[in-house]
């Protein structure tokens, strides 16, 4: 049988999908943490020309390897200050990352429609959305490595489908996979990807290593080679830094964000609208007898189980590291959907679980238009005219899903789901940002504009820890300095000092009488409303204008 198709309607499908999933509105959602420290990077190698050394703020950055900085670095020459642009290449990581898995999953199960609805639950999963619109290391990381694990299935079974199995160029084709992967973020997917995904294949589907020692040997090689050499070069040339960076970056794993081995215990609430089938799929007994996609069953729910297992094991532990378990929660839900899709169960618990939850959707659907106008409308984030469109379609999608749900239609239920997040994507992102956004009126990056000020150097008081996302926004590096060394501050002016108290109760007397200062204004550089838990009060900041004594007071 060959796995060789022409594009079809379905791959087609899917790929608008993905478009709408990772780039229309893709600077709708606040700036991350975490994307402005990758973008800081990349304009710190254009500034310095350090491609080889990546800095951030100004101080070595080699505890992540560089490749996500430099596509930030070359995005950064083009498109200056151009969040959207950033994103860009992350959004075609999404599309990547959602079209390799699509392969697999095919490769996995050959019924016709599966790799469809596997691939339909995996982009209508928020954090696979959320990963492929905000810069991130993780999402080159994870999208190559899907890659390999798609080239992986082919060098290791091609030989049952295939009269001439193209052992050599898959191999080569993974191994290039993997040490991009490296490259961009270390072995992170290599231990919550690769390690249970061939731990589980191997044990379901022996692969036949006849002639696939010298291919697997040069997949090695080229692995190593591709991300190897980057650290050879700091190793040969900055031993020290690369030592303290590899010795920072293994405490931070062992001992930052330390949480209980249990912490992951509610993982499936991140596949979202799936939660409830992620859920159910857990009873294994009950599926492991009625399942007719057993063994991709029994191959993803292990996949699952391992992969669980190797991230408690670890001691630090963020929800968001749960995004590698994505793929293998997208097949287990595929097969119960492809499971309702083939015939209708004569149990009570089945039945409830599909009424509960096709009912559960068409009833959150009817009651979006409400939030719409609520939310949106009546916040003149947006018109009227569009919150119409919206609510038609939205009140459409829902009746569609409860017909679906009465007739007993699975694929109906799943199809509008996926509509309901198109929509979403294309005309409600974009307000909802909005709704959780913080104005942006008090940032620092208004410094910027100012023809005086905008040149000045900025310092930060140094016993106040310092957020990389003021260095993102003010444009340049933010250096440390202390308020009681006044030699340091009559050298340092003038200058721009951001201060999280009052800067007259911290600068001393002495200082006092050797410099000038003019207070410039409060500015608050969250991302969310005051309101919301993610606010932080080390981004609203005092900025100070710092003066020699012999300096005219500027208007």
């Amino acid at each position: 049988m060959t796995l060789v198709r022409k594009y079809s309607s379905e791959t087609l499908v899917l790929i608008v999908l993905c478009l709408a999933a990772f780039f229309v509105n893709n600077s709708a959602l606040p700036s991350d943490p975490g994307e402005v420290k990758t973008i800081v990077t990349g304009r710190e190698i254009i500034a310095d020309g350090q491609w080889l050394i990546p800095t951030m703020n100004g101080e070595l950055r080699l505890d992540k390897p560089p490749l996500a900085a430099w596509v930030a670095s070359f995005v950064e020459s083009a498109y200056p200050r151009n969040l959207s642009a950033q994103r860009a290449p992350i959004a075609l990581m999404g599309l990547m990352w959602a079209m390799f898995f699509y392969g697999v999953a095919r490769y996995m199960e050959r019924r016709k429609g599966f790799a469809e609805v596997a691939t339909l639950v995996f982009i209508t999963c928020y954090n696979v959305i959320y990963f492929g619109r905000v810069v991130s290391r993780d999402i080159y990381a994870y999208a190559f490595m899907m890659g390999a694990l798609y080239f992986l299935l082919r060098l290791f079974y091609d030989s049952r489908y295939f009269a001439i199995p193209h052992k050599w160029r898959w191999a080569l084709l993974a191994g290039l996979m993997m040490g991009l992967s490296f490259l961009s973020n270390g072995s992170v997917a290599l231990y919550s990807m690769l390690l249970p995904f061939v731990m589980v294949m191997t044990y379901y589907r022996r692969p036949d290593m006849t002639g696939r020692w010298l291919p697997l040997l040069a997949l090695i090689l080229v692995c190593l080679a591709t991300f190897g050499w980057w650290y050879v070069y700091l190793f040969t040339y900055h031993q020290d830094a690369i030592r303290d960076a590899i010795s920072n970056e293994f405490r931070i794993w062992m001992g930052g964000h330390t949480r209980p081995w249990f912490y992951y215990w509610r993982f499936f609430s991140e596949m979202g609208i799936w939660a409830p089938f992620t859920l159910a799929a857990l009873v294994v007994p009950y599926w492991n007898k009625r399942l007719s996609t057993k063994r991709v069953y029994k191959t993803s729910i292990s996949w699952l189980a391992i992969g669980l297992v190797l991230l408690s094991l670890v001691p630090q532990k963020e929800m968001s590291d749960l995004i590698t378990l994505a793929p293998p929660c997208a097949l287990v839900v595929a097969c119960l959907i492809y499971y309702y899709s083939e015939r209708w169960p004569s149990d009570k618990w089945g039945k409830m679980l599909f009424y509960v939850n096709g009912y559960l959707i068409a009833l959150i659907l009817f009651a979006l238009p409400f939030f719409v106008y609520i939310r949106m409308v009546n916040r003149d984030l947006m018109d009227l005219g569009t919150a119409l469109f919206v609510s038609v379609f939205l009140f459409g999608i829902a009746l569609f899903v409860a017909v679906s749900t009465s007739r007993k239609e699975m694929m109906g239920v799943a199809r509008g789901v996926a509509a309901l997040f198109f929509l979403t994507e294309c005309f409600m992102l974009a307000p909802i940002g909005g709704i959780f956004g913080n104005s942006r009126e008090y940032s620092i990056s208004s410094l910027l504009q100012n023809n005086v000020l905008g040149n000045l150097p900025l310092y930060y008081m140094k016993d106040e820890p310092l957020r990389m996302e003021l260095v993102y926004e003010a444009g340049r590096p933010i250096r440390p300095l202390d308020p009681n060394d006044a030699d340091a501050m009559e050298k340092a002016a003038p200058c721009l000092l951001l201060t999280q108290e009052d800067p007259a109760s911290l600068i001393s007397p002495s200082t006092m009488e050797r410099i000038d200062t003019a207070f410039i204004g409060l500015y608050d550089d969250n991302s969310f409303p005051r309101h919301n838990k993610h606010y932080n009060p080390g981004l609203v900041n005092h900025v100070t204008l710092v003066k020699p004594k012999s300096t005219t007071p500027a208007e």
